[in-house]
C-alpha cells in the first residue's frame, strides 16, 4: 500500500464524515415546533431559546396563544402563583413569552429582539429595568457571553449600518465584550469603525448563518426545563375563577405574611434560610456606597430603544424596586435610587416611550417584595393589574423619536440632578 493510500485509509473516513455532517447541516430544514414546545420554552428561562431564534420566531407567529415577548432579568424565575405567566393563563387573552435571567441587561436583550425583529413589528412587548443594572462597569462580559451566540451575532451583523451611530456603538460594545479575537470580532470592528463589511465578509456569514439555523431548527426545542408544567400550571387552579384586584391583594399579602414568617424581612423564608440566614453579619452598611447614576448601561439601553423604534414596538416598561427593609440594612442611598429611576424615566419619556410602571417607590409596601430586590406576591398583583389593560386592549400608536445624545458618555456619566437634566435638555434635546 503506497503512502497516498495509507493516508486515506486514515484521513479518508474523518474527510468523508465531515462532509456529510456539514451537508446535513447545510440541507433546508422546515420547522415545525408542537404547541406543547412552544409553551414549555415561553417559560422556560432557557440561554437556548433566548440567543437562537426558531422556537421564540414560531410562538410570535402563533396569533391563537397571542405570545407577547416580555424581557427582563431575575425576577421573572419568581414563579408564585400570581406570577404574569398564571395570571395570564388564568384571567387574560396573552401568554408571556418570558426572556430573563441573571444577567440578561439591555445588550444581551438587543441581540434577542434582533432575532425575531419581523415577528415584533407593530406588537406589543413588556420590558422591565432593575436600576441594580446600572454598574459602573454595565454588564459583565462572562453573562453576555453565556446569554449571547454567534447565530445572534451574525444576524445582527446581517443588517449592521456603520453609518448608523447605534449601530457603531453596539458593535464596539461587541468587540469590547467578547474580545479583539474571532470573525464576529473582526466584522464588528470593521462596523466600530465605520466601514461596510466586503462581499466576501457578507458570504461567510450568510454561510456560517444557515448552517447555525439549520442547527437551531433541529435541536432547539431539547432538553428544555419545564417550567410550565412544573411551576405554573399547577397554580392556575390555585387563583379564583372570578377576578378582582382588591380580592387577589388581600390574598396575596395573606400569602405573603404566611410565607415570610421566619425573618424580619418580609421575604421569603426559603430564600431567608438558603440565602440570608447564615450572612447576617456581613450585610449592615455593605451597600453604603453603591451607585448606579454612572454606567455604559444607559447607552446600552439606548440601543435596545431603537431597536424597539426600528420594530415600532408599544412597550410597557416596569422599573423594579428593592426590598425597603433590606435597604435600611445595607446602607443603600434611596435617593441615589430614586434619582436612577428619574434618569431611566427622562431617557425613555423624551423619545415618546411613555407607558412606564415604576416600582422604585413601593418597596415597602406589604408582601410587594418576596426577596431583598425582586417582587412576588402582591406586587406580582399589582404588575398584572397595571399591565393587562395595555396588553388586552387597543392601544394608541407610539410615537418614538431618537437622540443619539443618549448614546453619549456625557449622559452615561450624568447626575441627574434638575439642573443638569435642564441643561442636557437644552443641548441636545431642544436643538
Amino acid at each position: 500500500m503506497n503512502n497516498r493510500r495509507k493516508l486515506w485509509s486514515i484521513f479518508g473516513p474523518v474527510i468523508v464524515a465531515c462532509l456529510l455532517v456539514l451537508g446535513f447541516f447545510a440541507l433546508p430544514w422546515c420547522s415545525s415546533h408542537s404547541q406543547a414546545t412552544l409553551q414549555k420554552a415561553a417559560d422556560s428561562l432557557s440561554p437556548r431559546v433566548f440567543k437562537n431564534s426558531s422556537i421564540k420566531v414560531a410562538a410570535m407567529q402563533d396569533k391563537k396563544k397571542n405570545y407577547i415577548p416580555f424581557f427582563g432579568s431575575s425576577e421573572l424565575n419568581r414563579m408564585d402563583r400570581y406570577h404574569p405567566a398564571v395570571m395570564a393563563a388564568r384571567y387574560h387573552n396573552y401568554t408571556p413569552f418570558l426572556f430573563g435571567s441573571r444577567g440578561t441587561q439591555s445588550l444581551p436583550q438587543l441581540f434577542n429582539m434582533t432575532m425575531m425583529a419581523p415577528e415584533m413589528k407593530n406588537g406589543k412587548a413588556v420590558y422591565i429595568i432593575s436600576p441594580q443594572w446600572f454598574v459602573k462597569e454595565g454588564v459583565m462580559p462572562s453573562a453576555f457571553k453565556y446569554y449571547n451566540g454567534t447565530y445572534a451575532n451574525l444576524t445582527w451583523l446581517k443588517q449592521a449600518n456603520p453609518d448608523s451611530p447605534y449601530d457603531r456603538y453596539t458593535a464596539k460594545r461587541l468587540v469590547k465584550l467578547l474580545g479583539a479575537e474571532g470573525s464576529v470580532a473582526n466584522y464588528a470592528k470593521k462596523i466600530a469603525d465605520g466601514k461596510h463589511l466586503s462581499s466576501w465578509d457578507r458570504t461567510r456569514i450568510d454561510m456560517e448563518s444557515t448552517l447555525l439555523k439549520h442547527e437551531d431548527e433541529l435541536f432547539s426545542g431539547w432538553f428544555l426545563k419545564d417550567n410550565y408544567n412544573d411551576r405554573i400550571k399547577p397554580r392556575i387552579n390555585e387563583l379564583p375563577k372570578t377576578y378582582s384586584y382588591s380580592a387577589l391583594t388581600k390574598e396575596a399579602i395573606s400569602d405573603a405574611k404566611h410565607s415570610s414568617n421566619n425573618n424580619r424581612f418580609g421575604i421569603l423564608n426559603q430564600f431567608y434560610d438558603r440565602r440570608v440566614k447564615g450572612h447576617l453579619k456581613d450585610v449592615p452598611g455593605s451597600q453604603k456606597h453603591y451607585s448606579y447614576l454612572k454606567s455604559p448601561e444607559y447607552a446600552d439601553l439606548e440601543v435596545v430603544l431603537n431597536q424597539l423604534k426600528k420594530t415600532n414596538t408599544n412597550v410597557v416598561f416596569m422599573i423594579t424596586p428593592v426590598n425597603a427593609k433590606w435597604e435600611k440594612m445595607t446602607g443603600l442611598s434611596m435617593p441615589m435610587y430614586y434619582q436612577t429611576a428619574n434618569k431611566i424615566k427622562y431617557q425613555l419619556r423624551s423619545q415618546g416611550f411613555n407607558n412606564i410602571v415604576d416600582y422604585s417607590h413601593d418597596g415597602g409596601k406589604p408582601g410587594f417584595m418576596e426577596d431583598t430586590i425582586h417582587i412576588g406576591w402582591a406586587g406580582w398583583v399589582n404588575f398584572d393589574h397595571r399591565i393587562a389593560p395595555f396588553l388586552e386592549q387597543k392601544q394608541p400608536q407610539p410615537h418614538y423619536h431618537m437622540n443619539k445624545a443618549f448614546l453619549s458618555s456625557e449622559w452615561q456619566n450624568l447626575n441627574p440632578t434638575t439642573a443638569n437634566l435642564n441643561q442636557f435638555t437644552k443641548d441636545h434635546l431642544d436643538k
